[in-house]
Parts: structure tokens; sequence; C-alpha cells
């Protein structure tokens, strides 16, 4: 996690740390937060990036890992119960190490 004013090159840092990565063993993905990020949407383009390896367990491709870096993480609208929803589902994908897909036939 990077905190700090505008401007100060945290992006420009953590893509120079994930350019580091071996292609190999690696996989980055950058998700740039807005105010229209939905929890939805990101659901769907972390689900994008990988793949089913056996029964309910889910990989990126190739058997390498993933780098996720989210790019302006306070972003996405605040509801009336003062809840960054999507924010919460990073917290789950963190403290929990995965969610549960939105597709059925994805489950398992």
């Amino acid at each position: 996690l990077m905190c700090g004013a505008p401007g100060t090159a945290k992006t420009s840092t953590a893509l120079m740390y994930m350019q580091k990565f071996s292609l190999e063993t690696m996989l980055s993905k950058r998700i740039n937060f807005s105010s229209a990020t939905t929890p939805f949407g990101f659901q769907r383009t972390v689900e994008g990036e990988i793949e089913r390896k056996n029964g309910k367990v889910f990989c990126p491709p190739g058997g390498k890992q993933m780098t996720v870096f989210l790019d302006d993480a306070s972003m996405p609208l605040v509801n009336k119960w003062h809840d960054q929803v999507t924010n919460e589902l990073c917290r789950q994908l963190v403290e929990c190490g995965g969610f549960y897909f939105l597709d059925k036939d994805k489950r398992g």
C-alpha cells in the first residue's frame, strides 16, 4: 500500500517495480479505480485473468503467480452507509484469498 499526495510518483514506482517481474513466473494486472468502478466490474476484471485449475481452484494461466495493482483505490463511490463496496471486495480478496464467482458454472 502506497500513500502520498497527488503527483508523488506512486503509480510510476509501482509500475517500475512490476516491470522487474519474471515473465516466465509472474503475471501482473493493473486496475485503475474511478468513481465509476463497481464491485461487479472489479470482480469481472479479476475473473477474466484466471482459469480453472481443478474443481473449485482457479489460478493465473500457465501455473504462474499474479500481482494485481489497484491504482487510485480511494476513488470508488461511498454509499449512503459510508462504505466503499468495491474496496470491501478488495478486502475480502486479500483477507480470504478469493471470492465466490458470479457465474454459477464457474463455482465448481
